[in-house]
């Protein structure tokens, strides 16, 4: 994992709304550490609530081998921060996904985009044209894209 420190206030705000958005070198950035990424995907393919017996099987048929209290762990640091809802059934816990991968995914989306529209709007445009404009058709139809917005901004 590659460390990052932000200093100034704009960078400060984009970490604030994620919480910690982590930059990997090889899998690029993610809300989740590794191991945390793992057991979300258990309790996302599960679409029910999951015991920690339930992740730590399914996580052992993938050949990975932790402890049960690690995993416990994580399941409860994951609830914590509220990516989970846990529940209390007599002496264990049920744990099921605050929301779907698929919201989760937007939503991280439009928190990192809001912010750096907000905070590096012209850096961010620039970046994005220089992405998608990348011959002229694609600059053509980035063109009729901005011909459509400028008409209904105009009505």
């Amino acid at each position: 994992m590659i460390a990052h420190c932000f200093w100034d206030q704009a960078s400060a705000k984009l970490l604030s709304t994620m919480r910690v958005l982590r930059m990997f070198r090889s899998k690029g950035a993610s809300v989740f550490g590794p191991l945390e990424t793992q057991i979300m995907d258990v309790v996302w393919a599960a679409r029910e609530p999951v015991s920690v017996s339930d992740v730590h099987a399914a996580l052992r048929k993938k050949k990975h081998n932790l402890a049960y209290s690690t995993v416990k762990a994580v399941l409860t640091n994951l609830s914590s921060k509220g990516y989970l809802r846990k529940r209390s059934e007599g002496r264990s816990n049920s744990f099921a996904a605050a929301e779907s991968k698929e919201e989760f995914k937007q939503r991280v989306v439009k928190e990192v985009l809001d912010s750096l529209l907000r905070d590096y709007r012209d850096p961010l445009l620039v970046h994005l044209i220089d992405d998608l404009a990348v011959d002229k058709e694609s600059l053509a139809r980035l063109e009729v894209l901005l011909a459509k917005k400028r008409a209904e901004l105009s009505a």
